[in-house]
C-alpha cells in the first residue's frame, strides 16, 4: 500500500480479521503504521467499516498518548474522512462513537505548531460528518467547531487552510442550536479577521460571509444581533474588491439583508462611507441574478 511518498508491503488477507488481530494491534506499546495499515486493508476487503472505525480511532487515541507519529496521525484522518464519505451509517458511527470528537481535537492540538496537512485533514473529517443537517449539532456540541477555530487563529496567514476551515464552519451555521455554540466560541470576530487578512481570496470572503449572515439570527428572523462596525466594513469591502464573483456579492448581500432588521446595524450600514459605491454593485448585481434564496452548502 502506498501512503504518501512511502510504499508500506504486505500480504492482503484472504479471510475475514480476527477481532483478536484488531486487540492485539491496540494493546502493543505503541501503534505500528505498517500493521494498522493491514489491519484497515483485511476490514476493507471483508466490508467491515464499523470494525475499521473503531480500529482508526483507538489508534489515534493511542498514538496521541504515545509516539505521536505525524504519518500515522495523517493515515487514521484520512481514513475517517474516506469512510465517512462513504455512508452516513459510518458518519454516524464515528459521531456516535465516544472518543471520536476528542481524538480529532486532540490530534489538531498535538500538531498544531507542526503540521498544516494534519489540520486541514481533521477540517475535511468534520466536513464530512456535518453534512446531515441532523448532526451539525453534534460537530459544534462534540468541540469540532472549538478545535477549528484554534486552528485558525494559529495559521491566520495560510489560505488553504482558512478556505477549508471557513468551508466547515459555513455548514454548522446553519443549523440554531450549532450557530449559538459559534456564536459563544467568537466565531464573528475570528471569520471577519480572517476576511481582512485574506481580503483578495473570494472563496474566503464568501464563506466568511455566508457564516457572518447566519450567526446574525435565527431562522425566522425574530432576533438579529447587532454587529459591530467593523463586521460591517468586512462585509462592504469584500463586496468593493471583488466587483465580479457573483459568489461573493451573493453571499455579501445575504448577509446585509439579515442584519437589516436591526436598527443598530441599519444605520452602521447607512453611514458607513463606502455604502453609495456598495449599493451600485449590488444594484447592478440584483438584477443579473435576480436570485431570491440565501447561499446554499
Amino acid at each position: 500500500i502506498r501512503y504518501g511518498s512511502q510504499w508500506y508491503p504486505f500480504k492482503l488477507p484472504s479471510k475475514t480479521p480476527s477481532q483478536n488481530n484488531v486487540e492485539s494491534y491496540l494493546e502493543s506499546s505503541a501503534p505500528h503504521l505498517l500493521t494498522l495499515c493491514k489491519i484497515i486493508s483485511e476490514c476493507t476487503l471483508a466490508g467491515d467499516d464499523a470494525v475499521a472505525i473503531d480500529t482508526v480511532i483507538q489508534a489515534l487515541i493511542h498514538d496521541n498518548a504515545t509516539s505521536m507519529s505525524m504519518d500515522l496521525a495523517l493515515f487514521c484522518l484520512t481514513t475517517l474522512w474516506i469512510l465517512a464519505r462513504k455512508s452516513d451509517q459510518n458518519k454516524r458511527k464515528i459521531i456516535f462513537e465516544g472518543l471520536a470528537f476528542d481524538a480529532i481535537s486532540e490530534v489538531m492540538q498535538i500538531y498544531r505548531e507542526r503540521s498544516t496537512d494534519i489540520d486541514t485533514m481533521a477540517c475535511g473529517v468534520l466536513w464530512s460528518l456535518s453534512m446531515d443537517p441532523k448532526d451539525r449539532k453534534h460537530i459544534a456540541q462534540g468541540g469540532g467547531c472549538q478545535a477549528i477555530l484554534s486552528v485558525m487563529l494559529e495559521h491566520t496567514d495560510d489560505d488553504a487552510l482558512q478556505v477549508m476551515a471557513l468551508g466547515v464552519l459555513k455548514v454548522p451555521s446553519f443549523d440554531n442550536i450549532a450557530k449559538s455554540t459559534l456564536c459563544l466560541k467568537g466565531t464573528m470576530a475570528i471569520a471577519t479577521d480572517i476576511m481582512q487578512k485574506h481580503i483578495r481570496n473570494p472563496t474566503i470572503q464568501s464563506e466568511g460571509c455566508v457564516i457572518l449572515g447566519n450567526l446574525a439570527g435565527d431562522d425566522t428572523n425574530q432576533f438579529v444581533v447587532p454587529f459591530s462596525e467593523v463586521v460591517v466594513y468586512a462585509v462592504i469591502r469584500a463586496m468593493l474588491n471583488h466587483p465580479d464573483p457573483r459568489e461573493v456579492h451573493k453571499a455579501a448581500c445575504f448577509t446585509l439583508m439579515s442584519l437589516a432588521p436591526s436598527a443598530v446595524n441599519m444605520e452602521m450600514i447607512r453611514r458607513n462611507a463606502m455604502t453609495d459605491d456598495v449599493g451600485n454593485i449590488t444594484f447592478t448585481l440584483l438584477r443579473r441574478l435576480r436570485f431570491g434564496s440565501p447561499p446554499s452548502l
